[in-house]
């Protein structure tokens, strides 16, 4: 038996394999979202990350442990307009909208354009938002029309 982490699947080590379809609906909806492989973040109104996925951590530079007192406002760029609260315009957005565009930061300061989702969590009563990203930063960067060129 190999060990998980040595190649490179990082995976918690604790949970159990999918193999009978009658176990997914008692699934706790945490280890379904951290299986996904396209980064999934859920903030709470002050901004302060409640959950992210593996997929979160790979894009941004991040394991658990740093993401633990982790923020909206440490993955957007410190050169935010006066006045403006970008996460405060991030979680006012996407609760209303799909598909807007974001420049954040990752672990290294490296900027990381993100298509964001409009909330999953749909109900008026839902305070948490939970959106998919999608990374287009190569997209971006690629692009000859793109301002990032």
């Amino acid at each position: 038996m190999t060990d998980s982490t040595s190649n490179g699947d990082r995976r918690n080590l604790d949970s159990r394999p999918i193999s009978d379809p009658t176990q997914f609906p008692d699934l706790p909806v945490t280890v379904v979202l951290d299986r996904i492989p396209v980064p999934i973040l859920a903030v709470d109104p002050s901004g302060a990350i409640v959950f992210a996925n593996e997929a979160f951590d790979d894009l941004f530079g991040l394991d658990r442990t740093e993401r633990e007192d982790f923020h909206l406002h440490d993955i957007f760029p410190d050169r935010a307009p006066e006045g403006v609260n970008v996460a405060d315009m991030f979680l006012t957005t996407v609760a209303t909208r799909a598909d807007s565009l974001w420049r954040m930061t990752d672990k290294t300061g490296d900027i990381v354009q993100v298509r964001a989702s409009k909330s999953i969590l749909r109900r008026t009563e839902d305070t948490i938002v939970l959106v998919a990203l999608e990374d287009f930063t190569d997209q971006l960067w690629n692009d000859p029309k793109s301002a990032l060129r």
